[in-house]
């Protein structure tokens, strides 16, 4: 590698130290460039600020005072069930990472229709969505459903609430 000392000088080496840190930093940032590839199943930072327009107006401090909050219409319970309460109590007291971090767990979980209305147009079913075609089991514990009703309900065998304990009986041992 020469260095560039001016037009009529002679060129010299660069050091090698110069050397080493430029082909290091480059071996660095390679791997780091890939580490996004398989995150396929994942939306993108933009999707999801056009779910919030859809749901929100864009407005991610949002408290729509009818059960919904946050930027992306979370309800408390999905917010609590998907992590959310790690970050803060509601969602419309987190930030906009931390929301997004949350509903891609109800992404994964649920799929595009939780929220319904908002799943088309906003690259939730394109090629940044999850891409898994679950369309069933959305229970619109995230989205508020403006674009349409939803009228979806778990699928047949999946219970209502992951969290809650399957036999009341021993709960009370």
């Amino acid at each position: 590698m020469l260095s560039a000392n001016g037009r009529h000088r002679r060129p010299r080496q660069a050091p090698a130290a110069v050397v080493t840190v430029a082909a290091t930093g480059a071996g660095l940032a390679l791997p780091l460039l890939g580490a996004g590839a398989g995150a396929a199943h994942a939306a993108e930072g933009g999707t999801w600020d056009k779910v919030a327009i859809c749901e929100t107006g864009g407005q991610w401090n949002a408290d729509s005072q009818n059960g919904f909050y946050g930027g992306l219409a979370l309800t408390q319970d999905a917010w609590a069930r998907y992590g959310g309460l790690v970050y803060a109590p509601r969602p419309d007291q987190a930030s906009r990472s931390q929301q997004i971090s949350v509903a891609e767990k109800i992404l994964a979980d649920l799929g595009p229709d939780a929220w319904p209305g908002c799943e088309l147009g906003t690259g939730l079913l394109d090629g940044n969505g999850n891409g898994n075609g679950n369309s069933s089991g959305g229970d619109d514990s995230a989205g508020n459903g403006q674009g349409r009703g939803s009228t979806a309900t778990p699928a047949p065998g999946t219970p209502a609430d992951p969290a809650a304990p399957t036999d009341p009986a021993a709960e009370g041992d």
